[in-house]
Order: C-alpha cells, then sequence, then structure tokens
C-alpha cells in the first residue's frame, strides 16, 4: 500500500508542472487523508536530491509536534530517510522510496516513511489468536478421537484441516460433510463461518481497491471484476444510468470475464420510475415488465454469449441509483440465497459510493484543466504582443490588446525590416482558449522569420498559409492584414487575409475615411494556388498627418446588453470625427466609445487595434 502510494505520487509529479505548491498540496491531502495513521512522512526530491515538498505526521515520533517548527520537521523527515534512528526502533519503521523518472531521464524521487508499530502489534495478536485457535482446535480433536472412535477420525480431520487452512488467511476453504449428526452440524456451521469471513475478507479487499483506484473507467470495470469474482457468477456486466435531456439511458461498456468491445446503450427512460428508487437486488421475475432485461440480454448474448440474467444489484449512492450490476447464474448451480444477497448488496452500494466520488474528481479535473488551460492561453498570448512600440522617425504607432475574460487568438505585431520599413500585422484566430493562443503562436513565430526574408507582404502571406494549410483541422482558421511601411516614401503595401477592412483618415479631409477592403481568403482554409490566385497585394500614398486604422471584429462586435452591436458604421463615424494628431488619444477615444456602448454587458472576445500616423 505505501509503495503504491509512492508511485501514485510520482505520476502525480509527472503530470504537474513545476509549481511544487500544488504538489505540496498533494501530499498534504495524501497525509490527512484515511490511510494516514501509519504514514509518518511523505518526502519528495528532485533531479539534485534537493528536498522540495515533505509532509510529516509525528504521531508515532517521541517528539512534541507542537513545538516542531519547519526547520525542526525538515531535520526529522532528512533523519528519517537517511535512516537514522533508534536500533530498537528498527522493526517498528520502514521506508519506501520510488524514483520519478521520464522516459530515460530522473526527475527525482518519492520517499514514504511509515510506522509499523500498528501493523506488528496486529501480527502479534493474530499469531496468538491462531495459536489459540489451532490449540482448541487440536484439544477438540483428541478429545472427540479418543471419545467416539475411528468413525469420526476422518471428518474431523477435515475439519482440522479446514481450521489450520482458516487460521493461515485461506477463508475458500469448505469442509464436506452430509451427514445430520453432530458432526454435520460441526461443518455446516464452520462453512457457514468461513463464508462470513470470506465476505468480510472481500469487503475489507474492495474497500482498499477502491480508495487507491483512480481513474474512472479503471476504477468501473475493476468494480465490475471484483463484484463478478466475489459472487462467484458465471459472467457479468456493469451498467451506468445516464441522463440525456429528458431521456434515461443505461450504458455498458464494462463486462466480465468477457469485454464488451462495442457500447451498449439501452433506453430506460421509461422505465425511470420503477427502477431509479431501487436500492436491494432483485431478479427479473420481481417487476412488473422485465422486457427492458430481455432487451439488455440480447445484447449481451451479441457480444459476450451471455447465459442468463439471475440478478440484478443496484449500485446506490446518496439513496439515488446510479447504475446496476447483471450477474449470470452462480458457477456453482447453487444460486443465490439470501445471505448472498445482502454481501453483494453491500458490495454494490460500496462501488456506488466510490463510482460517483469518481464522477466528482471528474468533473473536478476537467474544471481545473479547462482554468489552467485559460491560465497558460493567457500567457501565451500576452507574451506575443510587443510590449513597446518601436521608435522611427516619421511615424507614431499605438497598438491595443484588451483580451476578454475568455482567451481569443488575436495578435498584433511590429517588425523592423530596415531603417526605412516596418512590417505591421493585426491577426484574429477562430475559436478560444489553449489551441487559439498557440496556434497564434506559430504564427509569430513564422512571422518574425518570414517578415526579414521576403519583401512582398502577398509572398509572405502566401508562404504562410502554405504552412497552416498542413493544419488537418479546418475549424481553425486566421485573418489577418500584414503590410510593409515605407517611412521615406510614405507607401504602405499590404494583404488582406479575410480581416477587417483597412481604414485610412486623411488629414486634409475632415469628416471622411477610406474603407479599403481587397479581396483575400483567411489563412488555412484553401491551397496554395487558390489563395495566391484571390489574395490582393495593395499600396497607399500617405501624407503627413495622414492616420493608418488596423482593428479586429472584437471592437465591431462589442454588444451591449440588449444585444445591439457596435457595428463598422459607429466605428467609421468616430474615426471620420477625429482631429487629433496623437494616436494614443485617438486610441483613447475609440476605446471609451466602446466602453460607453457596451456599459455594464460582459465582453465577449478581445479588443486589438493598430494605429499609425505619418508625421
Amino acid at each position: 500500500n505505501m509503495e503504491r502510494i509512492a508511485k501514485m505520487i510520482a505520476s502525480i509529479r509527472l503530470m504537474e508542472t513545476d509549481d511544487d505548491s500544488l504538489y505540496s498540496d498533494w501530499i498534504d491531502r495524501i497525509m490527512q487523508s484515511d490511510p494516514r495513521q501509519n504514514l509518518v512522512y511523505i518526502a519528495v526530491f528532485d533531479s539534485r536530491q534537493r528536498l522540495i515538498a515533505y509532509a510529516l505526521n509525528p504521531r508515532d515520533l517521541d517528539v512534541n509536534a507542537e513545538i516542531l517548527t519547519p526547520e525542526d520537521e525538515e531535520n526529522i523527515v532528512m533523519r528519517l530517510v537517511n535512516g537514522q534512528i533508534a536500533e530498537e526502533s528498527w522493526s517498528d519503521f520502514d521506508h519506501v522510496p520510488v524514483e520519478i523518472r521520464f522516459g530515460r531521464s530522473s526527475r527525482g524521487r518519492v520517499d514514504v516513511g511509515f510506522s509499523l508499530i500498528e501493523f506488528n502489534n496486529r501480527a502479534r495478536q493474530k499469531l496468538l489468536m491462531n495459536i489459540y485457535i489451532l490449540g482448541n482446535a487440536f484439544v477438540v480433536v483428541v478429545i472427540l478421537s479418543i471419545f467416539l472412535g475411528r468413525r469420526f477420525t476422518k471428518p474431523l480431520n477435515r475439519l482440522s484441516t479446514a481450521m489450520l487452512a482458516i487460521s493461515q488467511g485461506d477463508f475458500s476453504v469448505q469442509v464436506q460433510n452430509r451427514s445430520r449428526d453432530e458432526i454435520g452440524d460441526l461443518a455446516r456451521s464452520f462453512n457457514y463461518m468461513t463464508r462470513r469471513l470470506r465476505e468480510k475478507a472481500a469487503i475489507d479487499d474492495f474497500s482498499r481497491v477502491l480508495v487507491f483506484s483512480v481513474e474512472h473507467s479503471r476504477l468501473i470495470q475493476m468494480v465490475a471484476d471484483r463484484i463478478v469474482d466475489y459472487m462467484g457468477a458465471e459472467q457479468g456486466a456493469l451498467f451506468l444510468l445516464e441522463e440525456k435531456g429528458q431521456e434515461l439511458f443505461a450504458v455498458s461498456e464494462w463486462g466480465w470475464p468477457g469485454k464488451i468491445n462495442e457500447m451498449i446503450r439501452i433506453n430506460f427512460t421509461d422505465h425511470r420510475t420503477e427502477y431509479m428508487h431501487r436500492t436491494e437486488p432483485f431478479t427479473s421475475q420481481d417487476v412488473d415488465d422485465d422486457h427492458i432485461f430481455q432487451d439488455i440480454l440480447q445484447q449481451l448474448q451479441r457480444q459476450l454469449d451471455f447465459k442468463s440474467i439471475d440478478l440484478v444489484a443496484p449500485l446506490v449512492s446518496q439513496g439515488e441509483t446510479i447504475g446496476f450490476v447483471v450477474l449470470a447464474p452462480e458457477t456453482d448451480g447453487t444460486g443465490y440465497d439470501p445471505d448472498e444477497k445482502m454481501f453483494l448488496r453491500t458490495l454494490c452500494h460500496q462501488a456506488g459510493m466510490a463510482i460517483r466520488n469518481s464522477f466528482l474528481l471528474l468533473e473536478l479535473t476537467e474544471k481545473e484543466r479547462i482554468k489552467r488551460e485559460l491560465e497558460i492561453a493567457r500567457d501565451v498570448q500576452k507574451s506575443l504582443l510587443p510590449n513597446h512600440e518601436p521608435a522611427m522617425n516619421g511615424l507614431n504607432l499605438a497598438g491595443l490588446c484588451v483580451p476578454a475574460t475568455e482567451v481569443g487568438g488575436d495578435y498584433y505585431d511590429y517588425f523592423i525590416i530596415d531603417e526605412e520599413r516596418i512590417g505591421i500585422a493585426i491577426a484574429d484566430v477562430s475559436g478560444k482558449g489553449a489551441s487559439a493562443a498557440f496556434y497564434m503562436a506559430e504564427i509569430k513565430g513564422m512571422m518574425t522569420t518570414l517578415a526579414n526574408l521576403i519583401s512582398s507582404p502577398k509572398e509572405l502571406l502566401c508562404h504562410l498559409n502554405k504552412n497552416l494549410n498542413k493544419n488537418p483541422d479546418k475549424r481553425i482558421f486566421t485573418t489577418m492584414v500584414y503590410g510593409v511601411l515605407n517611412v521615406r516614401t510614405r507607401e504602405f503595401t499590404f494583404v488582406r487575409a479575410g480581416h477587417n477592412a483597412v481604414i485610412v483618415k486623411r488629414a486634409n479631409r475632415p469628416n471622411d475615411i477610406d474603407a479599403l477592403i481587397p479581396q483575400g481568403i483567411g489563412l488555412g482554409l484553401v491551397n496554395d494556388a487558390i489563395f495566391r490566385e484571390y489574395s490582393e497585394e495593395a499600396t497607399i500614398r500617405f501624407d503627413v498627418g495622414d492616420l493608418l486604422f488596423l482593428y479586429t471584429d472584437g471592437i465591431s462586435e462589442a454588444m451591449n446588453s440588449r444585444q445591439e452591436e457596435f457595428g463598422e458604421e459607429r466605428l467609421y463615424e468616430l474615426i471620420a470625427a477625429n482631429s487629433v494628431s496623437d494616436t494614443f488619444e485617438l486610441q483613447r477615444k475609440v476605446m471609451r466609445s466602446v466602453n460607453e456602448f457596451v456599459h455594464d454587458a460582459k465582453q465577449h472576445d478581445d479588443i486589438t487595434m493598430v494605429i499609425a500616423q505619418i508625421v
């Protein structure tokens, strides 16, 4: 068990990030869990054998836990790890080291120390009890042999042998004696006792396995395997009840000893009331309409050659039936008696609780995964954006990206080509989350390389499309405007790959703008030939004071509480009415106008813009 705990911690170490505080929370949680009564410490070392996390349970140590400082605890842990304990305590303590490996490399090791005091005490008690039982059995056998003679020698020998087997932990032993005398009664009582002991051992074993089973599908398959095995059934299968809207289905992928390869899915909607509140094992004859179990049997016969359904046991948790186990007849052909049904009920209630906890853990894990994914995506997206505006004579730049609550894929960037030319890009990746952020990271990497190698914006985007088109998932694509601005000639040559319009505000034309929309297709949607054919490279000539405005649809599609969009026209009118010469002032005006429009409505997309002015 301790080795399993150590391996579980080692595997958690591989799945987690380098955030050691999260890892410390894990081992603290394990130390506070049910098995903690035997745990003395959990220590985690990195690849340099440095202690990076530990948890200590000083209950079995000869120290005052209330006055221990963190330094004292760490010192105690290190001494225990190095085996520095008193000689008289050697038999009462042990530890299990497990190396944390990733491929051929070592990430460190996990060391779990545990107390053997309780174990040794139980072993001594069991030894004394076994000696006591064996002594009494021997006395009984001798006395009965003397008084009853050879007629009873053989059955008593069998009984003695069986008792010896019981004392050694073999609860499967049975005494065969069909006589109706006292020896027969004794044999039947002995068999009843061994059966109850076997069931108790099975329940204890089942409980331990359930505690350390975490992975959802494996847990359910293990439950099916163990219940069928414990009950001595020829075959069995486990079904879970699954609600989809107003409909209820019984779903199974878990059979034993045969495996279910094709998922079985039976509609239980019409039988919701009849079966959802059952808590005791029952047969198909116990219900008013058993045709639903005939359907289940047909499905099982098709895949597992299932003979018949002899018993149905609900899986119950918190008074609710979450599934059921169907069992074929027993291998010995005796049939399930009331005691066996009670045993099955106990197993199924234990299993129901474990499966429900597994569902909750699965849901929590998914929430944590999504939360972590969004955090990663935000970090990635933030790292893609420029941390300052480049300084070039004759040019003022202002770029801004305001992420939405949910991570998107907006991106803008600058590429200094030489003293006179600068590449300007603005893009929007379809979708949200980490996939969009990592897709944009890939684009940034390619853009950084290509901007200094390919002078033509059209050729650059054709090359970019060729690489992005290798992605088989066409649901992810990118719209972009990329152009090269020459501050000496005051010319902006650009290509629009399915993006929003390029807006030009002339200094000598108040209350007017140019919205340029040359043809172009989003990146990653079509092959190179089609993209090249439908991509148009355009050039804009600027004069001093003219403005170039690039943006994403997070501005035009910003929505207020009445589900009204900010719209392209409102943006055009705002820029046309602008008379300021400061690019950052225009940026603030746009953001102020959008925020006033949406008011308290939630932002649902990134807002990104790049403003360039010739000075």
